[in-house]
């Protein structure tokens, strides 16, 4: 839901909690004006079997949106361990290079993992992160060319080769997994349809012209919770269920005696 992200997640709750119930008290008042109007009260029978029908549908695009989101999740919290994995690998293998390139090596791929560590803190990074990266990525590359090209062609640096590429390769994994968010027409979809489900709830309700207030405001802030569960999971690095960067800390953690 990328048109919600200027509001932080309780903020856009919040927001959302006073919208439903200002549609549900529209409806109310519709429901009430219909009422005045209509010359048989039998006839806003029906609306229960339309509140009904319409809170079937959010419940399956709910369900079928949340569904969207934690594998979205699940694929941003493999591609950190899958990172982390390929970054220390390369790591292990730049000991196999003479120095200066081992330590050259070895001090870059440090760097890069503090720097992925910092985005993932501080989403408001990614771009200049994104572009330190690539520049990483390509000083470690000219020092492997550079090896090579001294006559160091043999099978042992053939996978210390392979393990650059791998972090090079899942450096653009990582990214589009990080910036994969649920479509926004489907979020559009499912405001509009929880404001329409609230003014239909307040038109049932007028049928005895007497306010449940408590039972609305409840079902509002229960409905909206769920609702604010994949903006939450939505947004990687913001909110209660953020994607754990142990992985990448545990390789940080594991470079730093080696480096002394």
């Amino acid at each position: 839901m990328e048109f919600m992200d200027k509001l932080p997640i309780s903020g856009a709750y919040l927001l959302l909690v006073v919208i439903v119930l200002a549609a549900a008290e529209i409806g109310f008042r519709l429901g009430v004006w219909l009422q005045e109007r209509s010359t048989d009260p039998r006839e806003t029978r029906m609306t229960g079997a339309v509140v009904g029908g319409m809170l079937g549908l959010m419940g399956f695009l709910m369900a079928f949106s949340i569904g969207i989101a934690i594998s979205q999740h699940a694929d941003r919290k493999s591609m950190v361990v899958t990172e982390a994995n390929a970054i220390g690998t390369a790591w292990l293998r730049a000991g196999f290079l003479g120095e200066p390139d081992s330590a050259s090596v070895r001090n870059l791929l440090r760097e890069y993992v503090e720097i992925r560590l910092e985005a993932a803190a501080d989403i408001k990074k990614l771009p200049t992160v994104v572009a330190r990266s690539e520049e990483i990525h390509g000083e470690l590359w000219a020092i492997i060319e550079g090896s090579v090209r001294q006559g160091n062609n043999s099978d042992i640096m053939a996978i210390v080769v392979e393990s650059i590429n791998d972090v090079i390769d899942v450096h653009s994994l990582r990214l589009a997994a990080a910036t994969m968010r649920l479509p926004r027409v489907l979020g559009q979809i499912l405001i509009a349809a929880t404001i329409l489900s609230f003014l239909l709830v307040g038109v049932a309700s007028s049928v005895d012209r007497k306010r449940d207030t408590a039972a609305v405001v409840l079902f509002a802030l229960a409905f909206v919770a769920v609702l604010m569960i994949m903006v939450d999971l939505d947004r990687p690095q913001e909110g209660l269920l953020t994607v754990s960067q142990t992985a990448m800390s545990d390789v940080l953690r594991q470079m730093t005696p080696l480096s002394q």
